[in-house]
């Protein structure tokens, strides 16, 4: 039933960024995850930090990568989608 539900998450996906004014040349990557722990099991990946603020107040979190670089993860949850954009010193980067 799971992927039923992200079927029909994914189908929105596009209603939900034009009612948010988020273009779809943003959207780097959709991800199901059958795995995944809480009952959000979708993902998007978006290119910048300013299209997933329009989506309201994001989560962050900072990490140090594997070479020292700095990136930080925005995130936030809504109508049922997971929306995620990483930023690398001063840059969104996926």
């Amino acid at each position: 039933m799971k992927l039923v539900n992200a079927v029909s998450k994914i189908a929105e996906l596009p209603r939900i960024l034009e009612r948010h004014g988020i273009e779809l040349e943003n959207v780097l990557n959709v991800e199901y995850n059958a795995n995944a722990m809480e009952q959000i099991n979708v993902q998007v990946l978006l290119h910048d930090k300013e299209a997933i603020q329009k989506l309201g107040v994001c989560d962050n979190e900072s990490i140090i990568g594997h070479d020292d670089t700095h990136w930080t993860q925005f995130r936030i949850i809504k109508d049922g989608i997971s929306f995620v954009c990483w930023k690398r010193q001063g840059e969104a980067i996926a």
